[in-house]
């Protein structure tokens, strides 16, 4: 017995010791990854590429993909094509940042970040999912832990756009093997320390904490019409029904024209910030429906 013990003794320390080896050479590698000079001893320690036209980086939909992959056209960036490659991830974001009255811009792909680390000739390289242009009030709650879909769709709070803040997102898949390995870690880290040097902010979103399939189904119910044509009419009669206070959904649809086709303006109107519906439940005909203050940055009627 006393030898059959002693030799299990012996193999769990032969085990261990090649295990503590590979950990202490794990610590000690990502110890080196201290941002830098970059190589020659001159220059930033990181920086930020962004494209020509000022849209996405990185076009993710190619003919290499072997997983769900596509586009957004969002009325948020200038009715630009928005790639994804997570339906269950980075779509529902995107429906959710363009619903809401507290995102004034959007971003996929905005650009690449190039961080310089000590004893590593190649710099870290690393892609933002999505950058948004929000509201301080929206930042705050994601900060106190309320999950994204609900911070999307809580109501605006009338903040100028002249405060907005810029917003840096990962979005993380439950079933992304990389949030456990340590190097990958790292790098989210140093690219959070280089973002609020400069005065972004960077959060990382959890799928299964964040969002919701409920508040993703009352978003696209929006979205889904945000093409919708709206002329400057449409916009004056919306804004002669509303400017005494708020009102009712069915009011402002009666004024844009009534049925679906009502429907559908209200919700081009909202999604470009000319109006303000209350998304906290389904959209329905009782849902109020008012004038937001404060937004310089409306996206106007196109022709």
């Amino acid at each position: 017995m006393t030898t059959a013990i002693a030799t299990q003794t012996t193999w769990y320390a032969g085990l261990i010791k090649p295990l503590a080896k590979i950990a202490a050479k794990v610590a000690k590698a990502l110890a080196k990854l201290k941002p830098t000079r970059n190589p020659g001893g001159k220059g930033p320690i990181a920086r930020l590429l962004t494209s020509r036209d000022g849209g996405p980086v990185r076009r993710i939909v190619n003919g290499r993909q072997t997983k769900y992959t596509g586009f957004f056209i969002s009325v948020k960036a200038g009715f630009a094509q928005m790639p994804w490659e997570s339906r269950r991830g980075e779509k529902p974001m995107l429906v959710l940042a363009e619903a809401s009255g507290r995102v004034v811009s959007l971003l996929a792909q905005p650009h690449r970040l190039e961080i310089f680390v000590k004893e590593q000739r190649a710099p870290l390289t690393y892609f933002p999912d999505l950058q948004l242009k929000v509201h301080p009030s929206f930042l705050a709650d994601l900060r106190a832990g309320i999950p994204f879909s609900t911070a999307a769709l809580a109501p605006s709070q009338d903040e100028p756009d002249e405060r907005l803040v810029t917003l840096i997102i990962e979005i993380k898949d439950d079933r992304d093997r990389r949030q456990n390995q340590p190097r990958y870690k790292k790098k989210l880290e140093l690219a959070k320390e280089v973002y609020r040097s400069i005065g972004i902010e960077f959060l990382v979103i959890q799928r299964a904490e964040d969002i919701f399939a409920g508040d993703v189904r009352i978003a696209s119910s929006v979205v889904s019409w945000r093409h919708t044509a709206v002329s400057q009419m449409d916009v004056w009669a919306a804004e002669k029904v509303l400017r005494p206070s708020e009102k009712a959904a069915a009011e402002v649809v009666a004024a844009l024209g009534d049925g679906p086709v009502g429907w559908a303006k209200l919700r081009a109107l909202h999604v470009r910030r000319l109006v303000d519906m209350d998304l906290t439940d389904v959209v329905s005909s009782t849902s109020s429906v008012r004038l937001p203050v404060h937004n310089s940055r409306k996206i106007g009627v196109r022709y």
